[in-house]
């Protein structure tokens, strides 16, 4: 039952009931982790020399980490995203997308994560690469592993070696079972922007990424 603030309580009472209040709503709302940018976003801010607002936009979203697709992205302007990132306090992690169609080697992955602060494995390197490739990759990769992973994947979680997990509740249909996963795995929430980041409210004080970056263009 939620207190009333009534005559007995005094003016002084009254504002120390809101401000409890707030406090109470304040810590069980979802928190910002990271965002994702692609490969079209990150050509799309360098060429318009926007990159620097950008990080800006996403770290004053309150966002610590952005997850960034290179594939194709030149050298420097992979740099250059980085920097960006760094300046504004943001962890520049590099997503290797799809490894399995590029025929990636292990040491493949940590070249491609050169110019980032950590490295990003996704469904798609735990669906197709082995448990040995991935201690392999920890064994070489001396930064920070962040792993991500589909619900119906947590028993390819390895039991070791991730610095951060998180799980794709990307479905509004299976959002409430998603929950479920993460939080048995102690994982990070990812949010479609399509599908389920109208459902925030629902994370109470979980933490949270989204996927894609959506802010002015």
């Amino acid at each position: 039952m939620v207190p009333r603030c009534t005559r007995a309580l005094g003016a002084a009472g009254c504002r120390f009931l809101a401000a409890s209040l707030a406090l109470g709503a304040a810590a069980v709302q979802a928190a910002p982790n990271g965002t994702w940018l692609s490969q079209p976003q990150i050509w799309y801010y360098a060429t318009r020399r926007s990159l620097e607002m950008t990080m800006a936009q996403i770290r004053a979203s309150n966002y610590r980490m952005v997850f960034l697709d290179v594939r194709k992205v030149s050298d420097a302007m992979q740099r250059e995203a980085a920097e960006a990132a760094r300046r504004q306090g943001l962890l520049p992690v590099v997503w290797v997308q799809s490894p399995q169609y590029r025929a990636l080697r292990v040491e493949d992955l940590v070249h491609e994560a050169r110019h980032g602060d950590a490295i990003q494995v996704d469904d798609h390197f735990f669906a197709n690469y082995s448990l040995a490739d991935f201690h392999r990759l920890r064994q070489i990769y001396t930064k920070p592993i962040f792993c991500s992973i589909q619900p119906f994947q947590a028993g390819l979680v390895p039991s070791a070696g991730c610095n951060q997990l998180d799980v794709q509740c990307y479905t509004a249909q299976q959002f409430q079972t998603c929950l479920k996963v993460a939080d048995r795995l102690g994982a990070v929430v990812s949010l479609s922007t399509q599908n389920t980041l109208g459902h925030q409210s629902r994370l109470g004080g979980r933490l949270f990424n989204t996927f894609l970056w959506q802010g002015p263009w």
